[in-house]
């Protein structure tokens, strides 16, 4: 992807990580490539639980507008597999992104 849009100088700008592991490998694909614009994030709206500090106790965090690319060996993400062994199957229906009308959005 970077390498396709870096030729005809478009810029790079990936929507939504998901989750610490996807956001921490988008961290380190933003610090490797040189037509990098902007990661677009929900990392400010905590109620969606994309982020749960249970489970991943060390992951990339917003340091302002930006994430500093970590130092720990890998992405810099870390499992509490305790927490998630101690979890039971529950079937559940992923947040639904809503934009203010209450329309349902992949953005």
């Amino acid at each position: 992807m970077a390498g396709w849009s870096e030729a005809p100088n478009v810029a790079s700008m990936p929507h939504n990580p998901l989750g610490p592991v996807f956001t921490a490998a988008l961290v380190h694909i933003a610090a490797a490539v040189p037509n990098f614009a902007w990661l677009e994030t929900r990392a400010a709206e905590t109620k969606l639980g994309f982020d749960n500090s249970d489970f991943f106790p060390v992951q990339s965090r917003l340091d302002g507008a930006e994430y500093p690319v970590s130092a720990l060996v890998g992405l810099g993400v870390d499992v509490n597999e305790t927490v998630v062994r101690a979890q039971s199957l529950r079937f559940w229906e992923a947040p639904h992104l809503r934009r203010r009308d209450g329309s349902v959005t992949h953005l």
